[in-house]
């Protein structure tokens, strides 16, 4: 059975007893790559980027991407000190964080002009002064550049709820209960899943602790209410 996994260390923690069981044929990919694989029933279970879900009507499952304020792997970094109004390139690998993104510019009257570009984020920097940037990439990023707005932070004070990044889809039962009781292993045996995270992903242990705790995995009330009000906001703003 092939089931999908964001290929970045949000879902390390989440996956990782389930890898080493090796029941499933995990394949990994960017939000947007999981979400076409899906559609075309290449994989029967993945964590959906949450624009997608909606936009598609699939039903939400019970495991999430998302975060109760900063995310820290879904964020503006800048060469400047604070956020002027100059331009933003955002990336084109996440709809999702990219329509949040211009959910809060337009709720917050910010009027930088929004950029989609697809490219490192060196790469983004060197025509734009700010780019929002996500995953593994958004991580290390903060460790070069200044970060002058956390999606997961602007979200929860816009809102009051949790940002929803992904949820998961399924065409298959029992996947999700066995993601959630891995996630709750790793939980318990953190300590092991930093040390092993941090030599794979070649971030310090400290942080992934942070991250791993920020997280939230389990899509409950105030998860599905976040994603109600995004898809809300999505349709008021024309984007959905």
């Amino acid at each position: 059975m092939r089931i999908g996994k964001f290929g970045f260390v949000n879902n390390f923690l989440p996956y990782y007893k389930l890898e080493r069981e090796g029941r499933y044929e995990i394949v990994e990919g960017t939000p947007r790559k999981l979400a076409e694989m899906f559609e075309r029933g290449e994989i029967v279970y993945a964590p959906v980027p949450a624009f997608e879900l909606l936009k598609k009507g699939y039903s939400p499952g019970k495991f999430c991407v998302a975060s109760d304020g900063e995310v820290y792997s879904v964020v503006v970094v800048s060469k400047k000190k604070r956020l002027d109004d100059s331009p933003i390139a955002i990336t084109g690998n996440s709809l999702t964080s990219a329509n949040m993104m211009r959910i809060i510019k337009a709720e917050k009257g910010l009027i930088n002009r929004l950029v989609v570009l697809n490219g490192k984020v060196d790469e983004m920097l060197r025509d734009f002064d700010h780019a929002l940037v996500i995953g593994d990439e958004a991580i290390k990023a903060r460790m070069i550049y200044r970060v002058v707005m956390d999606l997961g932070e602007e979200w929860k004070e816009l809102t009051g709820l949790p940002a929803v990044f992904g949820v998961s889809a399924s065409r298959v039962d029992g996947v999700d209960e066995e993601i959630l009781k891995s996630l709750r292993w790793g939980r318990e045996h953190v300590e092991e899943v930093v040390k092993v995270a941090s030599e794979k992903f070649r971030l310090p242990e400290d942080f992934l602790q942070k991250y791993f705790e920020k997280l939230i995995h389990e899509f409950g009330s105030r998860e599905r209410k976040s994603l109600e009000v995004y898809g809300e906001l999505c349709h008021e703003h024309g984007l959905l």
